[in-house]
């Protein structure tokens, strides 16, 4: 029974590990693109990058067992294809619609605390249809989290924007898609589904930019942007291997709650770029998401992950 439990908490403690890297990861992409999209057809961007991320996923499911790609039952296709469509296309193609809009109209801060919220939304789905267990700590966690997030952004008007419908529903496809993916992770390798949204998601962008006749723009980009889709797509690589290995052994809730440190990292990497300060709001709102994602995680998570920590360093130790 003990080995049980100590099993169970290297597990966690790993899977913690591996979502706060996807959190660090996402900040960094983040930032790259602002950058990486500037001056270019958003859908071919995302079709290109995405493209790439597929091919660049597949070691990961060539990693899974052999008997675990050969055992595909049909409703496993049925959800790695929906995994594809409401994860790793439509979302996509909203978001950086959305993001075009918002600022274009003033508005990306808002855009920007409405894809904050997906932590709110996944943390829902995840108790009501994943039987996740609620707990005080998370209400807390999701209060300092939003408040956090208000206070980095200092949001001013306009409050709503045309971009920002396209990314509250980009959010809410995500949070969905996380849950789904949640589920199968008990049946599928991390590899597995994470090559099932990018792979299928990959087909669908391609088919979208043939139905609207915007190949054009594909063949239209420089080798500049195709060296920001090459960075991009590294980027976006590196998200899925750690965000799925990590979603299989963590609450879908407690998970994108860690996302949130991302939005910290941006803004820190911003800064830093643009030479500017933060602000003390801004400071003390980065603080705040640093205690709500430590809330989030809790008291039993982190001892799990200093456990593995110290197991990994040294495991002659640990034993």
């Amino acid at each position: 029974m003990k080995s049980t439990v100590a099993s169970y908490g290297t597990i966690a403690g790993a899977g913690i590990v591996l979502v706060v890297a996807t959190a660090l990861i996402s900040g960094v992409s983040t930032f790259v693109n602002s950058y990486a999209v500037a001056g270019t057809n958003s859908d071919a961007f995302v079709t290109m990058r995405n493209v790439a991320v597929a091919f660049l996923v597949v070691p990961l499911f060539l990693l899974g067992t052999s008997r675990a790609r050969a055992s595909l039952r049909r409703q496993d296709w049925a959800r790695l294809v929906a995994i594809g469509l409401i994860g790793g296309a439509i979302p996509f193609l909203l978001f950086f619609r959305g993001l075009e809009l918002a600022t274009a109209a003033h508005g990306a801060a808002t855009a920007s605390f409405l894809y904050r919220t997906l932590f709110l939304m996944a943390t829902v789905i995840g108790v009501l249809f994943l039987k996740e267990r609620f707990h005080w700590r998370i209400a807390l966690a999701a209060g300092l989290l939003l408040g956090g997030s208000y206070l980095m952004l200092s949001l001013v008007s306009p409050v709503w924007t045309d971009g920002s419908l396209y990314v509250l529903a980009a959010t809410a496809l995500w949070a969905v898609e996380y849950s789904i993916s949640k589920r199968t992770l008990r049946d599928l390798p991390s590899g597995t589904v994470a090559l099932g949204r990018m792979g299928f998601g990959a087909v669908f962008l391609v088919a979208y930019l043939g139905l609207t006749s915007q190949f054009g723009a594909v063949v239209a980009m420089t080798p500049g942007q195709w060296i920001w889709v090459g960075i991009s797509a590294v980027l976006l690589t590196a998200f899925v291997a750690t965000w799925y290995a990590g979603l299989a052994r963590v609450d879908l809730g407690v998970a994108t709650s860690v996302l949130v440190l991302g939005f910290p990292v941006t803004f820190l990497l911003s800064a830093l770029v643009q030479g500017a300060k933060f602000t003390l709001p801004e400071t003390i709102g980065a603080a705040v998401v640093v205690a709500g994602v430590a809330i989030a995680i809790g008291r039993s998570l982190f001892r799990d992950t200093w456990s593995f920590l110290r197991a990994t360093v040294s495991p002659r130790t640990a034993a």
